[in-house]
This record gives structure tokens, C-alpha cells and sequence, in this order.
């Protein structure tokens, strides 16, 4: 009969076991699998005795929400139950183990709980859900491939959908299942942490549902040219038009993507609808995109199934949506608790913090002292600088993700109001991302400029390239003076990196570039607007350039048109077919900035050729939503 080798054996994230077994102990060499391999990711704690210290030991895991991205390292939802503990006067009889770690997979949780029993936990805190659409096997053997083909052909991609929302139920199952059982063997108590997300703010990706018949398809694209929205997908003025043409673009897709629904949610929360508004966005958070390019947010199915895990003899529940009702009301799905998406603002971080801990006393039946939270409430006030680098981090992500302008125009101005002197962070992003020199790559001296912008930047950053439109809101949004000195600063970047005396320089694509790679070649599903995609790149203005662009109409599309603006103006129309065309660009001098430039494609949508997408979705395992308008091979500007 076979040993199970223990995971703390094996060692795993930053930690290996030492010579003597008596400790985890850090290490610098960290595992790839299935570990995030970025540093910067997982908690500091450079010790973790094997046996307790303490009468009780608990440990929390969780994905970057319970880590407290944005604000970590000033302020983690750890160090916060710590400082419970401590307000409740329980810090002489409890101890935390810190298991948190952004972009941690369902199977990195798994593993990390077995890791807490191994360490004689007394109680373990589950803070996971959001990163769950990005580890379902979905599509991954031949026979669900199949299965999922022949859904699609016989009864619609509604259908198809409903599948795939189940797979995901079904893995959330398994996941729960596997961790009850864990905990139930060893003997552990758990405590299931609901996740929330940002409902209010967060704008899907456009998906056009080039599956429709071509009369409703068409119909459906006039209808979203309509809605007249800024490139950056701000919904402004008449809720009740929006509403209306967005509910249009609903009946005529049948509900199947997000971005109509969205509109339509926050409409009606608008109009002072709140319950049927908000519960349309609930709905709309499950509906949308491939796995592969789904939003990290916990979706309705995902989090039912943790609720009935937290529900389950020997488990406590912690329902963040619920409780954060309780406390704000329609305030729960915006920006007065959210970051961005799904992270926490730290007021909201801290009743998360003691929402736990609560639980924690009570489950390990020990008695907090009289006041706890209200004390909790005043203890962590970090310095005014660290909390606005967490306001432009935010602002920073937000825009990254291709958030609207009012979202990081809000961030924007948290940071300055909360510290002017922030702008000197913002004059070290643009220094580090440039696209002459790879942030990643970049020596100690400008990291030393603000540790947390470089780490933000080399692990997180979407968008490793300096962004016209980042830098005009923040010049929009800072004081007169802060706005000065950052408009110095940007020019003297933009007058040392010349185009023209670099030979060549690759454009980055905004959403579908993987972060630490070079050039490579990539493709366009659909950009802020529908399939409309943007390009920035830096220039003198001094000298005409030249744009190579080598593309291709995406599987089963028929030729249509795309028209290309600069800085936005008309300058090009061309054709994209189902062969390779290579188009050469002249970008006169007369149209380009000196600095910062913008390229904008508009691509024309067409109905695809439903047996195509039926193959691709049984073949490659690719559905038919992730099926590319337009893959382009190469972008390259040269002189």
C-alpha cells in the first residue's frame, strides 16, 4: 500500500520545507506548473513553522481578492484578520497562515487546503471563484468537443451556451466536493468566502454574435452603431435611448451577450429600477466570451456552488454580495466598495476582514473582546502616498482592462486628492512603458522610483506601452500645477524616442498580446466598440511613416471592408478576404503627433458560415464566439 507524500514535502509557491522539517522556509527559485510565476505575487512571510505556535492556527486561501490587489503590500486581507485578531484581544491564541496569491487556479486552492491540514489548521478561510472561468476544461477531449458541436449545429448557440455555463457548474461541484472532502477527513472546519464583483462600472468585452443569420446580424450591427457610445464604451446621457437600443440588440441575439445586457442593467438602475436592473447585470456576468477570454469575475454558477459548500455541516459562509447589500445598499456594485472589476477598496476590504474573523470566533468557539470591530474600523490608515499609488494602480488597471473614462477619471482624481505628489508615479509608468524598452528589462534605478508601480507594470499591466489615451485623462483630470509638471515630463520622453531613428518598432495589441513575449503574430475578436480595435505608438511628427499590415478574414468570414483613422482622421480603406493581403500605408507627416499617436481599425462583421464554426468548435475546441473577425500577421511601423 502506497504513501501519500505530503504537500509540504514536495514543497510549493515560494516555499520549500527545511533540511530539518520544522519550517516552510522561502525561496527564491519558484516552481512554474501551475504556480503563478510572477513574483511579487505571493505573501512576504519568509517562515512557516510546521506545528502550530499558537492554541489555534488558521489559514487563508485566496485568489488576488483575498491578497487585496491594488493595495497589497500596504494593506492584504490577512494583515487584516491579523489586526482582528488582535482588536478582539484573541492574538495571544490565534495564529494566521497566509495562503493568499493572485491568480491562483482552482487546483493551486485544492492544493494550498491540503497544505493547511498538513499544518495543523485549526480553521480554513476559502476566498476563491473569480479565476474559476479560466481554469473549466472546457472543450478539452474530443468527445465533449463533439458533444458541444452537435449542440451548437442542432439546437443554437443559446444552447450552447446553457452547456457550457453547466460545465462550469460542474467544475465549480467538483472543486467544492474536493475541498469538503479534504477538510471533512482531517477534520477542519471551514469557513466559504462568497465573492463579490463590480456590476455597476465593469464593461464586458463586445462580442459580436457573428453566429446570427446575415439579416439579423445586420440589424444587430446598425443597431449597436446607434447607441453612439465613446470609443471607450462610456454609457452618457439618455439612459431610457440606450435602454432602448440595447434591449434591441438582446431580442435580437436572444440574450447571448453580455455587453447589450449590461447596457440595459445599468439603464435601469438609472431610471430607478434598481432590483430588475441589477438583477440583468447578475445575469449578464454569465453570459459572454469563451472561457479563454472570460472576464475574472465570479459568475452566478460558480458562486451558487460555493454557497452550498459554505452551507454544508461542519462549514460557515461569508456572502459578500449579501452583506454588502446589507451595508450599501445599490452602492454594493460600484465603485464605493470595488477597485475595479472585483477587488475591494480598503473601507470594504476591512468588513470583509471582519466578516471572517467573526466567523472565525465563532466556529472555534472563542469569546472576542467587546468593541473589536469598530476598533478594527481605525486601526490600518496607511500614509496618504501609498493609498493614492493604490488609486492610480486602480486607474491604471481599469484602463488596461478598457474601462470606461468616467471609471478612470475616478481613480485619477482619488490619487491626486489623496496625495498631489502622485503624479510622480505617474511620470515613472510612462517612463516604464515605453515601447523602446520592455518595462521588464528596465535596471533598479527606475524600479527604485516606486517599487510598487514597477511590480504593478512587470506582472499585471495589459498594455506595456505608453497610452495616449491614459495620458490624456490623466492631464484632464490632475491640478493645474500637477498637470504642468507631467506634460514636461511626457514631452521630454516623446523628444527622445524618434521613430524615425529606431529603424522599426511593433506595434502592441491592446487586449490579445501576452504580457512577458515579444512581437508575435495576433488576432482581433472585437475591440472596445464592437469590432473596432486601437493602436497607439510613438512618434516626432516630423517625417511620414510607413504601416505594414499583413491580415486575413477570420475562419468561415466572407470578404468585407476595414476602414483604418489616425489620430481620427480617415486615412485608409482596404479589403480583408479569406486570403493574405499586405497592405503598405503611408502615414503622412501632416496627420501624426508629435508623441503619443492612436491608430483605430473598424472591421466589418459578416454572418459566418455556420458549418465552419460548427467544425472549429469539434476540432480545435475553440467556440464559435473565440473564432477571430481578422488575424493580422504583422503590424510594423518604419520610416
Amino acid at each position: 500500500m502506497g504513501t501519500v507524500r505530503r504537500i509540504i514535502d514536495e514543497g510549493f509557491g515560494p516555499w520549500t520545507l527545511s533540511e530539518d522539517g520544522t519550517c516552510l522556509v522561502r525561496r527564491d527559485d519558484q516552481p512554474l506548473d501551475e504556480w503563478p510565476r510572477q513574483s511579487g505575487c505571493w505573501p512576504r512571510d519568509e517562515r512557516i513553522p510546521v506545528r502550530p505556535e499558537k492554541p489555534f492556527r488558521v489559514a487563508v486561501v485566496g485568489e488576488s481578492v483575498a491578497r487585496g490587489f491594488l493595495l497589497d503590500p500596504v494593506v492584504t486581507l490577512p494583515d487584516l484578520c491579523r489586526a482582528a485578531f488582535r482588536e478582539a484581544g484573541l492574538d495571544d491564541r490565534l495564529e494566521l497562515v497566509d495562503f493568499t496569491v493572485n491568480g491562483l487556479s482552482a487546483a493551486g486552492a485544492a492544493k494550498l487546503c491540503r497544505a493547511a491540514t498538513e499544518l495543523r489548521c485549526s480553521m480554513i478561510v476559502l476566498y476563491v471563484g473569480n479565476n474559476f472561468p479560466r481554469s473549466t476544461p472546457w472543450l478539452d477531449d474530443p468527445e465533449t468537443r463533439q458533444d458541444a458541436a452537435r449542440t451548437f449545429a442542432g439546437r443554437g448557440y443559446e444552447d450552447y451556451l446553457a452547456a457550457r455555463r453547466e460545465a462550469m457548474a460542474a467544475f465549480a461541484r467538483d472543486f467544492c466536493h474536493e475541498v469538503g472532502e479534504t477538510c471533512r477527513a482531517a477534520g477542519v472546519p471551514l469557513v466559504v468566502v462568497v465573492p463579490a464583483t463590480n456590476q455597476l462600472d465593469w464593461h464586458a468585452p463586445w462580442v459580436v454574435p457573428t453566429w446570427l443569420p446575415e439579416d439579423r446580424l445586420a440589424e444587430w450591427t446598425a443597431t449597436r452603431r446607434q447607441l453612439d457610445e465613446p470609443a471607450d464604451g462610456t454609457v452618457v446621457q439618455d439612459p431610457a435611448r440606450h435602454m432602448a437600443l440595447a434591449e434591441r440588440m438582446t431580442t435580437l441575439d436572444g440574450g447571448t451577450t453580455a455587453r447589450p445586457m449590461e447596457i440595459v442593467g445599468r439603464s435601469l438602475v438609472l431610471l430607478g429600477h434598481e432590483t430588475e436592473g441589477l438583477g440583468l447585470l447578475s445575469r449578464a456576468v454569465s453570459v459572454g466570451a469563451d472561457p479563454a477570454n472570460y472576464e475574472r469575475r465570479c459568475p452566478t454558477e460558480v458562486a451558487e456552488q460555493l454557497r452550498l459548500l459554505g452551507r454544508a455541516p461542519g462549514c460557515r459562509i461569508v456572502d459578500v454580495p449579501a452583506r454588502a447589500r446589507e451595508r450599501y445598499g445599490v452602492a454594493a456594485w460600484g465603485k464605493e466598495i470595488f477597485l475595479d472589476y472585483c477587488h475591494h477598496t480598503l473601507d470594504s476590504l476591512r468588513d470583509v476582514a471582519a466578516d471572517i474573523a467573526a466567523e472565525v470566533y465563532t466556529g472555534l468557539g472563542l469569546t472576542p473582546a467587546p468593541g473589536w470591530p469598530e476598533r478594527l474600523a481605525r486601526t490600518v490608515s496607511p500614509p496618504a502616498r501609498e493609498m493614492a499609488s493604490a488609486y492610480l494602480l486602480s486607474a491604471l488597471h481599469n484602463q488596461h482592462w478598457g474601462q470606461s473614462a468616467d471609471t478612470v477619471e475616478h481613480w485619477l482624481r482619488c490619487a491626486v486628492e489623496t496625495d498631489p505628489t502622485c503624479v510622480e508615479d505617474l511620470a515613472t509608468y510612462f517612463a516604464m512603458s515605453l515601447p523602446e524598452a520592455q518595462f521588464w528589462l528596465l535596471g533598479n534605478a527606475l524600479a527604485a522610483r516606486s517599487e510598487r508601480m514597477y511590480w504593478f507594470l512587470k506582472n499585471f499591466s495589459h498594455l506595456p506601452v505608453l497610452d495616449a489615451g491614459f495620458a490624456e485623462r490623466a492631464l484632464r483630470v490632475l491640478p493645474e500645477d500637477g498637470r504642468q509638471r507631467l506634460a514636461k515630463e511626457l514631452d521630454t520622453l516623446w523628444r527622445e524616442l524618434r521613430v524615425e531613428r529606431r529603424g522599426e518598432i511593433n506595434l502592441l495589441d491592446t487586449f490579445w498580446r501576452e504580457r512577458d513575449s515579444g512581437p508575435r503574430p495576433f488576432t482581433v475578436v472585437a475591440g472596445e466598440s464592437s469590432p473596432v480595435s486601437r493602436y497607439g505608438f510613438i512618434a516626432s511628427g516630423e517625417h511620414p511613416l510607413h504601416l505594414d499590415i499583413v491580415l486575413v478574414a477570420g475562419p468561415g468570414l466572407p470578404r468585407g471592408r476595414f476602414d483604418m483613422w489616425l489620430n481620427g482622421h480617415h486615412c485608409r480603406s482596404g479589403q480583408v478576404t479569406s486570403e493574405w493581403q499586405h497592405e503598405r500605408v503611408v502615414l503622412p507627416s501632416a496627420m501624426l503627433r508629435a508623441g503619443a499617436n492612436e491608430l483605430t481599425y473598424a472591421w466589418t462583421t459578416a454572418a459566418r458560415d455556420a458549418d465552419v464554426a460548427t467544425a472549429a468548435v469539434s476540432t480545435l475546441g475553440t467556440g464559435p464566439e473565440n473564432l477571430h473577425l481578422v488575424r493580422l500577421a504583422r503590424m510594423r511601423l518604419t520610416p
